[in-house]
């Protein structure tokens, strides 16, 4: 469900339910006797008005929170597909004998696998060492100096 739609809900089913409460409370208000039976009704009637009101605001602030988490995690998703993107992009760019012939998820792969290393803190020369293995193509190896850079764009693809 759109935030679009949760809003256009949200801005139908309150004032109709205000308006509801509205009229209760008016009728409660002309009643002089409380101890009568219309007068126990109308209370009832009343609190039944209030909790269903209740109810709707607390079912859209509901749905709200969800469809802004909802987005929220898709925008998330987002920033780091465009971020993987861009590194593959800018791999087979800068290294096309290290990308020539390769699949986008092998690419992908140098990321994925070295990307939880960086995030535990792994040694420099550890994370520069799978940037290399991972980076090979056939027989087409990294100097260490290129899986060094590798390894920097990997850093800035990173979550």
């Amino acid at each position: 469900m759109s935030t679009r739609s949760v809003g256009s809900r949200i801005r139908k089913s309150v004032p109709a339910a205000v308006a509801a409460v509205a009229v209760a409370c008016t009728l409660a208000a002309c009643t002089s006797e409380e101890d009568t039976p219309a007068g126990e009704q109308l209370q009832s009637s009343v609190g039944a008005v209030m909790t269903s009101v209740r109810e709707q605001a607390e079912g859209a602030v509901s749905s709200v929170q969800s469809a802004a988490s909802s987005a929220a995690e898709q925008a998330g998703g987002a920033i780091d597909q465009a971020k993987l993107s861009a590194f593959v992009g800018t791999f087979r760019t800068a290294y096309p004998d290290l990308a020539a012939d390769r699949e986008t998820q092998s690419i992908e792969k140098i990321v994925t696998d070295t990307c939880p290393m960086i995030e535990d803190q792994a040694p420099q020369e550890d994370i520069d060492a799978t940037v290399k293995e991972l980076a090979t193509n056939g027989s087409v190896a990294p100097t260490d100096d290129q899986a060094a850079r590798i390894a920097q764009l990997v850093k800035v693809a990173c979550p």
